[in-house]
This record gives C-alpha cells, structure tokens and sequence, in this order.
C-alpha cells in the first residue's frame, strides 16, 4: 500500500507544474477524455449569450496585459470585449490576441457552456497564438485562464477551470492536496487518462471533467476500467455538485475585475513585466501549466 504521508510530503514539494512520478499504472480513457467526453457536452449544453461589446482602442485590463506582455506580445494587438451571459448580472471582460486562433465568438460560446457557478470562478479568459495544437495555463491565485491555439473544446475549458475550482483563489489549500482526496487516490486504481497522471494537480483538473459529464448526463462514457475512479469522482461530486456542476442558481463570489490600464507599454515597464513572467515559469506554484491536448 502506498504510504499516504509520503505521498502529502511529495506533493507539498513539487510545484504545480512540476512532474511527479505516474499516480497509477491504469488509465479509465487511455486516448484521451476529448473523443469521449466533448461530443455529449457539446451536445446537451448552450452558451446563455445575451450580449458582446468590445472596448475601444488603448485599453485593457491589467491581467490581458500581463499576460500578453509576459509572453512576449505587444498589448496595441488586445481585442478585448465585455461579453454577458443570461445568467448573471455582470458580464465578464475576454482579452484575445488579434492572431489568436480562437475567436471571439468561439471563446464566449466555449466559456458559457460551462454552469454559472463554474464560470464565477474565472476573472479574465484569455486567448494567445500558438501555431498548432491547443495548450491552456490557470493562474490560480487571480482567477485568469488562457488559452493557446485552438482550444474550443469544452473539455478544455473545463480543465482549466477545473484549477480554479480546486484552489478557489488560494492554492496553497487546494483540495487536490488535501487527505480525503489522496486517500481517494490511494483506493482507486486508475487516473482519468495520462495527462491526469502528471501530478495530483492535473488529476483534480481531470475528474472534474468526467463529473461534470455524469453531474448533467447522468452517466459517463465506457471506461477501459469500469469503476477505477469512482472514489475521487463520487467525492469531487458530493463536495462541488451542488455549487458548481449542476445549472441551477446564479453567478456569486466571482472575482474583482483587474483594474483597467493603458496598452501602452514603457520600455521599462515591458522589461519588468517579462522578468516577472519569466520568474513565474516553473516555479509559481499559482501557475499551473501550461497544459497541451491533443
């Protein structure tokens, strides 16, 4: 039997975007949980769009910015839009890159497919260029989620703020850390699928895709294991169904919009912003990813 304080010691000392050794030896989906999971998603769920208007020139949140300045591009090429869902009373600001692969409309109608209560956990979402493929970061202290290249699937999305919804603003309690969920670990026989098996981190982010699934269709798709994670999947669901999973309720506790700053960027301030980026790769444990799918 895997000795559970060994494992709360490794885990404490591996930062988020660290790689553990594999959490297990079985995989419920071994190609992946987007052939399996996005069709169903897609199919029984709609974005509440009520309306899109897009800022003016010159603007933009400082969260789009210190991303985009972060990366290495310049904040003259944010597109940034307020976008507001039926649901809620206030619209949400979304920053992409005028390159961006995802559109606008791809990222507010992926965004909004989510429940409420999952969508008020993210602060700003974010799209960058990437030239092929789909990878996507959580910064997990501030609530902001990017997206790079084409990542329209809702299992995407889901993931990423699957890393809210484990830390809720404070990753040093994340949930994914804590004992009930390693015991859970420790009983079940498998991970999700293999990029669950990088760290207890991205298996949270996971299995919280495979209960939403069951959380609104009532079932999930075949495992190659049948049952192999129902411990983690059945206490992801008792703790977060009925606050986060089911579509009932209304948007609450999201958090505060970063303050709105000029795109403008100082030679100085450009410098600063890249160096604070730079520090944060690898070793902020509120950074997690960037995680690549298929």
């Amino acid at each position: 039997m895997i000795n559970l304080f060994s494992k709360i010691v490794t885990v404490i000392a591996v930062t988020a975007v660290g790689v553990l050794a594999e959490l297990k030896n079985k995989t419920a989906y071994p190609d992946g949980l987007s052939g399996p999971f996005n069709p169903g998603l897609t199919n029984y769920t709609e974005a509440p769009l009520q309306w899109f208007n897009p800022w003016g020139a010159g603007w933009i949140p400082q969260g789009c910015k210190d991303r985009f300045i972060g990366k290495g591009y310049d904040a003259n090429d944010a597109e940034v839009f307020n976008i507001k869902y039926s649901d809620c009373d206030r619209a949400w600001t979304f920053c992409r890159h005028k390159d961006a692969q995802l559109s606008i409309e791809d990222m507010a109608d992926s965004f909004g497919r989510m429940s409420v209560h999952m969508r008020s956990l993210v602060r700003h979402p974010i799209a960058l260029p990437k030239s092929s493929g789909c990878s996507a970061q959580a910064y997990t202290n501030i609530g902001d989620i990017v997206m790079y290249g084409n990542c329209k699937g809702i299992t995407v999305w889901l993931h990423e703020t699957g890393h809210q919804l484990d830390s809720r603003l404070k990753p040093s309690n994340r949930f994914s850390g804590t004992t009930p969920w390693l015991q859970a670990l420790e009983r079940d026989s498998c991970v999700p699928d293999s990029y669950a098996n990088t760290n207890t981190v991205e298996d949270f982010a996971q299995v919280v895709v495979v209960a939403q699934f069951n959380t609104l269709l009532g079932y999930k798709p075949e495992e190659a294991f049948p049952g192999c994670l129902d411990h983690r999947q059945g206490l992801l669901e008792r703790t977060f169904q009925s606050d986060y999973l089911e579509y009932i309720g209304r948007c609450s506790n999201r958090p505060e919009d970063s303050k709105i700053v000029s795109t403008e960027t100082t030679k100085r301030e450009r410098m600063k912003m890249m160096k604070r980026a730079k520090a944060q790769e690898g070793n902020d444990p509120n950074v997690v990813g960037p995680c690549s799918f298929p």
